[in-house]
């Protein structure tokens, strides 16, 4: 298993074991600030919170994946002003 894949390993491990409870329970407390109870609240949790947690998880391996490679002049390849 290369590096990059092993980090992504962990980084998925650690957003279901972690972030998924944690989001749940973000959208739960919300809600209960809110003012919403009952079955309305586990139907709000049940549909919300796995959205949470799956933004939170494409996140973090956006922000661990490959950095875009630099051309020879240090600046990014995405610059069309050639200056």
């Amino acid at each position: 298993m290369t590096g990059q894949a092993f980090r992504v390993f962990l980084i998925s491990l650690a957003s279901l074991l972690i972030g998924l409870p944690l989001s749940l329970a973000a959208v739960s407390g919300l809600c209960a600030l809110s003012g919403v109870g009952g079955v309305d609240r586990v139907h709000i949790v049940m549909v919300a919170g796995p959205v949470v947690w799956t933004c939170l998880w494409f996140g973090m391996l956006w922000v661990a994946g490959p950095r875009p490679a630099r051309s020879e002049n240090g600046h990014s390849g995405n610059s069309r002003s050639g200056k």
